[in-house]
């Protein structure tokens, strides 16, 4: 399982998921990473993410797993 931000920039994508309004963002890994580093833990990334829409941390985020080329969807990882 990936768990830095580096981890993911190859072959994942990261979704912040608000289960207070059901929104679902795709989070921006190239920003996160230079943000933070390519070093930076996901499960900080967790505390960080909020909602756009109605403001709540929800801390629930999913990675997917889309392949080297980008077009293997459907593998998820609930952390």
């Amino acid at each position: 399982m990936p768990n830095t931000i580096d981890d993911l920039h190859h072959a994942f994508e990261l979704f912040g998921v608000c289960t207070a309004c059901h929104r679902t963002e795709l989070l921006d890994l190239d920003m996160l990473q230079d943000r933070f580093g390519p070093d930076y833990p996901i499960t900080k990334i967790r505390n960080r993410v909020k909602c756009d829409r109605c403001g709540k941390r929800t801390r629930d985020i999913r990675i997917v797993y889309v392949g080297r080329c980008g077009v293997a969807r459907g593998f998820h990882y609930r952390t």
